[in-house]
């Protein structure tokens, strides 16, 4: 908070001070071993307060309680907590609500903080939070700051008051030309009264539920807090449809509230608000207002989550359509083009993972290089288009004669690479001879219509089978390399296997 604020807080000589029985509530909570009677003593020194108690206990807030003919059945009933909390509100509530201040154009607020404790006691009902009734009280309290500063600095801050049309616009109003806001103040001010403390950071925080530095066990009770101030923001709203929009996005956001939970909320709020306007003696929103706001605010999720619905939807097929251009590309990067078979890339990835697979499980592993045989050759006498066929057909021969289990790669131009998990050298051995006889049936046609055929050398090498081991995959690589030029050495149109 600013120095300026907090000296003119400090030093005000009508800052509102909290009723004496309001005090004595205060103190009796702070002791670990008050009890019922304790309490009792306290409420039956102002008949008027305690009756109001007993008529609040009976009344559609505790709509599912049994009903109580005096103060003792109700405080047992609703329990220590709740009447404190009850008896505290309606303390606190004379000061919110008194004649004192009924000309300083700040009725409005206090109408969002009546508002705003209903919705607040029933979000915390249906979130089965302990704390319902000290949530009332704390959304009840939670724009105290606008009355404390309208006391210290009067001439700035009515002005602020008569130019702001909505909460939201007083708060940037507050921190555009005073440099903190009436949530500040309001932390300061029950800090003051020595109120519990996480009463008093309410004040702050509800403006920033998420990144207010508040315990994390208190987040949740803020969150309520805020999300209860955007359904008073909709009662008192001009623009309905825009407050309607800003609750949608905090109920969905903060507490994970969708459209119909809210509508159900805020039905809930509007019939409740008329006995806690005659329980706290004021006037907060006429019963045909209330109706008239639940139906439009309705209307308004309705519609909402249609557009929802709809937009969900259209993200979805985009998605789809992304996800499906992503995999598109990732294949293309991984394939190809001339003979659709995976390419060296692919490799590379797959090789790692098979080979430290046959490692951890000890089953054997092949891999085979296959070159073409004077493939530059068949370029340049029948030319690429007919050397493009012999690698496509090619290919196709290799991949035929494989399990779906085993890769075949285009290691790089007329060279190709195929990895046999589960496949020791000997068996290898005897599919990629059935595959170079495949190869060597296949016709070609090049220029001027002559036909020819090719041959394939192949060089074989393996992993984990009987003795065989090799360090790292690299090491494999290389003793198929070896293999390969093996066969081509000893004149082509033959399989090498390296002797490791």
């Amino acid at each position: 908070m600013k120095p300026r604020i907090r000296d003119a807080l400090q030093f005000c000589p009508n800052l509102p001070t909290p009723p004496a029985i309001a005090i004595r509530i205060v103190e009796l909570g702070r002791d670990p071993n008050v009890d019922l009677t304790a309490l009792a003593r306290l409420l039956a020194k102002d008949p008027a307060l305690a009756s109001r108690v007993l008529r609040a206990s009976n009344s559609a807030l505790y709509g599912g309680r049994r009903r109580s003919d005096n103060l003792r059945q109700a405080m047992v009933v609703i329990g220590l907590n709740a009447t404190m909390s009850l008896a505290l509100s309606f303390s606190l509530g004379e000061l919110l609500n008194g004649d004192a201040y009924s000309h300083r154009g700040i009725s409005r607020y206090w109408r969002r903080a009546f508002i705003s404790a209903t919705a607040a006691r029933l979000i915390s009902e249906l979130r089965n939070l302990p704390e319902q009734e000290e949530a009332f009280l704390a959304a009840l309290l939670q724009d105290i700051g606008v009355l404390a500063l309208d006391a210290a600095m009067p001439e700035d801050y009515r002005a602020l008051l008569a130019q702001s049309r909505d909460h939201d616009g007083l708060l940037q109003l507050e921190r555009e030309q005073l440099g903190s806001d009436h949530g500040e103040a309001g932390t300061w001010l029950m800090r003051h009264w020595r109120l519990p403390e996480r009463m008093a950071s309410i004040a702050f925080a509800a403006h920033d539920p998420v990144g207010a530095p508040i315990p994390d066990d208190h987040r949740d009770f803020v969150k309520c807090v805020a999300v209860a101030g955007r359904i008073a923001d909709l009662f008192l709203a001009e623009d309905r449809e825009a407050a309607t929009d800003r609750l949608a996005q905090a109920g969905s956001g903060l507490l994970g509230l969708d459209g119909e939970a809210l509508q159900d909320l805020i039905a809930q709020v509007s019939q409740v608000l008329p006995e806690v306007a005659t329980l706290y003696e004021t006037d907060i929103i006429s019963a045909r207002q209330a109706a008239g706001v639940t139906d439009q605010a309705r209307e308004i999720l309705v519609a909402r989550n249609l557009q929802l619905i709809q937009q969900m939807e259209v993200q979805q097929q985009q998605f789809q359509e992304m996800e499906h251009t992503t995999r598109h590309l990732r294949e293309s990067a991984n394939r190809d083009a001339l003979t659709g078979l995976e390419n060296r890339r692919r490799f590379d990835e797959v090789l790692e993972t098979e080979f430290m697979l046959a490692g951890e499980n000890g089953w054997p592993m092949t891999i085979a290089f296959m070159d073409v045989d004077h493939f530059k050759m068949v370029n340049d006498t029948h030319g690429h288009l007919a050397g493009d066929a012999v690698l496509s057909t090619t290919a196709h021969v290799l991949e035929s004669h494989l399990r779906k289990r085993d890769f075949i790669m285009r290691y790089g131009g007329d060279e190709f690479v195929a990895i046999l998990p589960g496949t020791g050298i000997e068996q290898a051995r005897g599919v990629f001879e059935r595959l170079r006889e495949a190869v060597l049936e296949q016709r070609f046609q090049g220029t001027g219509g002559a036909r020819f055929g090719i041959t394939v050398s192949i060089g074989l090498a393996s992993h984990m089978d009987g003795e065989r081991r090799v360090g790292s995959a690299l090491e494999l690589v290389r003793a198929a390399d070896r293999a390969l030029y093996e066969a081509k050495g000893s004149g082509r149109d033959r399989i090498g296997v390296d002797a490791a």
